[in-house]
């Protein structure tokens, strides 16, 4: 891993953004503060259009008088490859981020096929840091999150009815998988303020139980209610993770089928290895299963290390969904199972 480095030219920070991907374990806390802001900007710029200087919805990272700055990050990307720029809209601090290009912060993509059904939510500043503190959205709703606008004290989100469908989703298996209670409090907050703007509201996350209800050993499972994926496609991957694990290894390993509004995701639970861990059982998501309702196909994406999604290219879009599912059993890259 190159050493971490950062110059300040003229009272600018720069700084090479490769340098902060893979921090070492003992990395001391400001260096990994600085690495956030730093992934943080690029995934605003990136995800905001370019060539134009906007206000973000990012804090600015310095505490003047060991009092928080009321300021916001204003970013800017040109349309080649060059630094981006950002700077505090009101202490000053500024700086030139190279290296961002096909990085995990990475955002540039594909941008929303329709404008149609475009929400104008007005959340919370809290709520707009509790959203990019979720690890598991994929590229879209990452996009949704990260292009967010500065409006006065609160945050203006754009999205689409699918996107915003897609990031209450996302909201609600976090809040579910949650064991910090204070952490869980802030995603239902979240959920609420979202489910408020969306054109079919959803009932609010349930935490899963400790005591009473499912045995002990059993990680909390999702449920499949108010979704417009097809019922049959829902059982075939459920049927699929049931028959892979054998049922004598059922007590540490489980496949699982966790449902979205508009996707599958398959899930790895374990149970943990040691009793002073807890009872909670950790998750790692192998791949996801989209729907697109227009066309009736599936779509195959796989997870990289950073628990982003990304289309599988070697198979297209397909009606049926047991031919995904092979190509996930055989995995002749190493993708999904490694």
């Amino acid at each position: 891993m190159a050493a971490v480095r950062v110059e300040y030219f003229r009272g600018v920070l720069v700084s090479d953004l490769r340098h902060f991907l893979e921090l070492p374990d003992g990395a001391a806390g400001p260096a990994r503060r600085l690495a956030e802001h730093l992934r943080f900007v690029v995934q605003a710029a990136t995800a905001g259009e370019a060539g134009v200087r906007w206000v973000s919805a990012l804090p600015c990272r310095r505490r003047p008088g060991n009092r928080r700055c009321a300021g916001r990050m204003i970013v800017q990307r040109a349309d080649a490859a060059e630094p981006i720029a950002w700077g505090c809209s009101s202490c000053g601090d500024a700086g030139l981020i190279s290296g961002w290009e096909d990085s995990p912060a990475d955002m540039r993509g594909r941008q929303p096929k329709s404008t149609s059904g475009v929400h104008q939510l007005r959340v919370p500043d809290e709520v707009a840091a509790t959203l990019r503190d979720i690890t598991l959205l994929d590229a879209d709703c990452e996009r949704v999150v990260f292009r967010a606008r500065a409006h006065g004290d609160d945050v203006i989100l754009s999205a689409s009815d699918d996107e915003l469908d897609e990031l209450i989703g996302y909201v609600a298996a976090e809040a579910n998988h949650e064991p910090n209670r204070r952490r869980q409090q802030r995603l239902d907050v979240a959920f609420a303020v979202l489910s408020e703007a969306a054109p079919n509201p959803r009932r609010a996350p349930t935490a899963p139980s400790t005591s009473g209800g499912r045995p002990a050993d059993a990680p909390p499972r999702s449920e499949p209610a108010q979704t417009g994926l097809p019922e049959l496609g829902i059982a075939q991957v459920q049927r699929w993770c049931a028959a892979r694990v054998p049922e004598h290894a059922r007590h540490q390993v489980r496949l699982e089928c966790e449902v979205a509004t508009r996707h599958l995701t398959i899930l790895e639970r374990r149970a943990p290895w040691r009793a002073d861990f807890g009872p909670e059982w950790t998750s790692c998501p192998i791949a996801r299963l989209r729907y697109a309702k227009t066309t009736k196909t599936w779509t195959l994406y796989w997870r990289d290390r950073n628990l982003r999604f990304h289309t599988y290219d070697r198979l297209p879009a397909s009606r049926h969904i047991e031919g995904l599912l092979t190509e996930i059993d055989r995995d002749p890259t190493g993708i999904f199972w490694g």
